[in-house]
């Protein structure tokens, strides 16, 4: 049974969050069919307090981490074609949406945030890449790299990217991996390269938020190189923003188990207690003496945040269930 401890100085979130924001890049000014890859030196590309950072290189005019992008092409192969999206739109039907290529991250400046979700696809370099193979990069499903040699991945191969959260002091505190193509199943008709805007969860990670970053994975390597284009598109980034963060002394409470099903326990730190939802809806209310057991039965599966006000001060835990 996973135990959560507040320790004397533990971080209070006077709660409550704000509404969902979705980050999708539609503030950024491009001109039909164009991208913009952080050549005006600004560093980063800015929305509502969240930050896509952007390295450019004018010596070769190149770009790491994030670009900007509305292109459509989709059938054009190669790195002249890198700023697009393999579904030739962002998601949902929006104009723009970001292109990922090592080493940038996504800052979330202040206080951090509450993750919900982003969606991710192919470029199209990558996904054609992959498809036909190139001068570098293997045909997936292939015995052989992209010089004829037996590659020794017996035709399983795969692409993925790593999704890190950090807290504050830049510390990784969670992850998780998303395939962008995998063809490693004996049924090889179920072999995919993803052409489609589909949903990363980020809803499990239970802490607060103030970066993420990506690492690529490929089967198809050399000399410790991916060959695979190392891109990825982005768009509709979802967050909850902590509207207020402050550290208060307080007594050591424990929350368990968490994730919980039908009971919570609630031990030390006496005062109220309230739990609400993603949405700030209020589901319970209560006070505490020195330990509570909350039945959640009738909780809905989701995310919540649990709060405990007393003459110290307040202070809120992420709960799952």
């Amino acid at each position: 049974m996973k135990k959560i401890y507040f320790s004397a100085l533990a971080i209070c979130i006077n709660l409550s969050l704000s509404a969902q924001q979705t980050i999708g890049f539609e503030n950024v000014n491009l001109v039909a069919d164009s991208s913009n890859n952080g050549s005006d030196g600004s560093g980063g590309f800015y929305e509502n307090g969240v930050v896509f950072t952007n390295d450019y290189f004018a010596n070769g005019d190149y770009f790491g981490g994030f670009a900007v992008s509305n292109r459509k092409d989709s059938t054009t192969s190669g790195y002249g074609n890198q700023f697009s999206a393999i579904p030739a739109k962002g998601a949902g039907n929006s104009l723009n949406y970001g292109i990922y290529n090592p080493t940038g991250k996504i800052e979330f400046a202040g206080q951090g945030v509450v993750l919900h979700s982003f969606q991710i696809t192919n470029t199209t370099y990558a996904a054609l890449s992959m498809k036909n193979g190139d001068s570098y990069g293997k045909k997936f499903g292939s015995l052989t790299d992209a010089g004829g040699n037996d590659d020794g991945t017996n035709g399983e191969d795969f692409f993925r990217v790593w999704i890190y959260a950090h807290n504050e002091s830049g510390a990784k505190i969670d992850s998780t991996v998303f395939y962008l193509a995998d063809f490693r199943f004996t049924d090889n008709s179920k072999d995919y390269i993803v052409k489609t805007w589909e949903t990363v969860d980020l809803s499990f990670i239970k802490d607060v938020v103030y970066s993420l970053s990506f690492n690529f994975e490929s089967s198809d390597m050399s000399s410790g190189w991916i060959n695979t284009p190392a891109y990825f598109a982005i768009d509709n980034l979802k967050v909850y923003k902590n509207l207020g963060v402050e550290e208060n002394a307080l007594s050591q409470t424990e929350i368990y188990p968490n994730p919980f099903q039908n009971n919570l326990i609630v031990k030390g730190n006496s005062g109220s207690i309230s739990i609400n939802d993603l949405a700030g809806k209020l589901i319970y209310t209560a006070n505490h003496q020195n330990i509570s057991s909350i039945s959640t039965e009738d909780f809905p599966n989701g995310i919540y945040f649990l709060t405990i006000e007393n003459e110290n001060g307040k202070f809120s835990k992420k709960i799952v269930k």
